[in-house]
């Protein structure tokens, strides 16, 4: 086997300078048409996927529109406007029961009690009528 010299590189295999114009073969015409087409396409979907996820961060940032309206910073219930009406109601506990803690769902309140052996109970009361939903007695196990 003989190396390669420049010597032996025929003149007709190397491309001229100039000939990148040269027509391409109709197959491999079509073949570039459509990678190029291929081509356009992906990099018009990369583009929208960039414009979508740096538009979802812009809103989540809030960026756009007014600002939100701050959080209340109390836990107090707006005053009953003077033409409401208004209710009362007494729920019957025995002498030396505790109020541990309470929570409000809409119209119903539990109550965490303490009964003076120390037993302990949730109670649901309707809020409006003061009617017992509910009682359970919670048992602690050793």
């Amino acid at each position: 086997m003989k190396p390669n010299r420049s010597s032996d590189i025929r003149p007709e295999a190397v491309p001229a300078a100039g000939d990148d114009d040269a027509p391409l073969d109709p197959a491999a015409e079509k073949v570039r048409r459509r990678l190029v087409r291929l081509l356009i396409v992906s990099f018009g979907t990369m583009i929208l996927g960039f414009v979508a996820v740096f538009g979802a961060i812009v809103y989540k940032l809030g960026l756009f529109g007014s600002p939100a309206a701050p959080a209340p910073t109390s836990a107090v219930a707006p005053p009953i406007a003077g033409n409401a009406r208004t209710t009362s109601a007494g729920l019957a506990l025995p002498e030396g029961t505790q109020i541990l803690s309470s929570a409000l769902d809409g119209g119903r309140i539990l109550l965490q009690l303490k009964g003076p052996q120390g037993q302990e109970e949730l109670v649901v009361v309707e809020a409006a009528s003061g009617k017992v939903v509910h009682r359970l007695s919670l048992v602690r196990v050793p």
